[in-house]
């Protein structure tokens, strides 16, 4: 059986999938998508390693932040590992914020292998406006979806609809509804001012553990625009070398919790799942479930 474990950032995730883990010799897969990063520590707030050592884990510091990582890749790998512990009848937990990524494995979502060639020099003289107006005229639906600032995406969706193919919204539509994979599914969340306050402390507790030297030793020796360092609280403390502690902490904390209400309504649109507040609740929930699995093994 599968177990995924979604939901906001610093809503516990990560706690509860390592007890149920330990409790039912669970198997985890990593969903968050710079947890897949070697260097990236403290301000990712990966499992510790007593943690790591102590279950069946995957997906958790398996590229450089010298690689690209995409989305095709993570599903290939993680329905590896799925298969692989299904035949030997294991439960597996999938944990993490990045839904997009849950979803990927879960259903039948199409990458094209080969990388889209995007020609930005044919686009230099548009405004950010511009260049959604054009989508907006090729593919209507990708457009409603993507914020007109955000012009890495809408170039993206350009450039898959100047392929001659079908456009990026046609693409999505033609994916299954239906999951591939049986599974249950517990989204945690909290109130948005305890989440909030969650959030403020876990930041607080990141510069405490040295982020800001964590992330001075990376730009040291990598480039500080690489895809790994684009990471909520690198990318903020790379930017704003001359600020304060104080000011990091609260720019981080505001961004953290921008991120955690997009991440709250994927999880509420793009799937069907029992929401908690508590994961002491999700916890009994998932025991619950996992008994009525074995009950039905056994008749």
């Amino acid at each position: 059986m599968i177990y995924v474990i979604g939901g906001t950032t610093a809503s516990g995730k990560s706690s509860l999938a390592f007890k149920f883990a330990q409790k039912v010799n669970g198997v985890i897969i990593n969903a968050d998508a710079f947890a897949v990063y070697q260097e990236l520590k403290i301000g990712t707030a990966k499992p510790t390693e007593a943690e790591l050592k102590n279950t069946t884990n995957y997906m958790f510091n398996v590229r450089s932040i010298t690689e690209q990582f995409s989305i095709y890749e993570y599903q290939q790998e993680a329905r590896k590992v799925i298969d692989k512990y299904l035949k030997l009848q294991r439960p597996i937990i999938i944990v993490g914020g990045s839904g997009l990524y849950i979803r990927a494995v879960l259903y039948d979502y199409q990458f094209a292998k080969q990388k889209v060639k995007i020609d930005e020099t044919k686009y230099m003289e548009l405004s950010n406006l511009d260049l959604h107006t054009k989508l907006r005229e090729i593919d209507s639906e990708s457009a409603e979806k993507i914020h007109p600032n955000n012009r890495k995406r809408v170039l993206r969706a350009l450039a898959i609809a100047e392929l001659g193919n079908e456009t990026k919204s046609a693409q999505l539509k033609k994916q299954q509804k239906e999951p591939l994979y049986d599974y249950v599914l517990v989204i945690l969340d909290a109130e948005k001012q305890v989440l909030n306050k969650r959030i403020k402390e876990r930041v607080e507790r990141m510069f405490n553990a040295g982020l800001k030297q964590e992330v001075n030793n990376l730009i040291a020796h990598y480039p500080a625009n690489l895809q790994a360092l684009q990471a909520i609280g690198y990318k903020e403390i790379i930017e704003n070398s001359d600020k304060d502690d104080a000011f990091l902490i609260d720019l981080i904390a505001h961004k953290t919790s921008k991120y955690a209400k997009r991440q709250r309504t994927f999880f509420r649109h793009q799937f069907v799942g029992k929401f908690f507040y508590n994961k002491d609740d999700a916890f009994v929930y998932l025991l619950e479930k996992q008994k009525e699995k074995s009950n039905a093994k056994n008749e």
